[in-house]
């Protein structure tokens, strides 16, 4: 378990991945290591500034916008948002984000734990 304090947010984030970065790296309580779970994290709030971006884009211009032949249709960003978030639910997944990734890991660490203790100490 990693005791330190959360590194700097990276300079690259845009506000909404600042404010997840300092929300992750506090939720976590020390679960996270930044010399391992660095990159991920970072991935995780970058994609929050992008799915911030493509909702800013939307909510500019509308949820429909006029199409090739000037048929109305959905605004094309909405699509960059759906799979946006479709990579944020796999590494809120990977980081125990949900309550189901949360039990599991809960219960790895358990299990680790009690293999690391052995059968003595219980």
């Amino acid at each position: 378990m990693y005791e330190g304090r959360a590194p700097r947010v990276p300079t690259g984030l845009k506000r909404v991945g600042r404010e997840v970065w300092r929300n992750v790296w506090s939720a976590g309580n020390g679960a996270y290591s930044p010399e391992t779970d660095r990159n991920i994290i970072l991935r995780y709030c970058e994609l929050h500034d992008r799915r911030a971006a493509l909702l800013a884009a939307v909510s500019n211009d509308g949820l429909m916008t006029v199409g090739s032949t000037g048929q109305p249709a959905v605004h094309p960003a909405l699509r960059y948002v759906e799979s946006t978030e479709k990579e944020l639910r796999a590494i809120e997944t990977v980081i125990g984000f949900t309550p189901e990734a949360r039990m599991r890991l809960g219960i790895v660490a358990a299990e680790a734990r009690r293999v690391a203790a052995g059968p003595e100490d219980f």
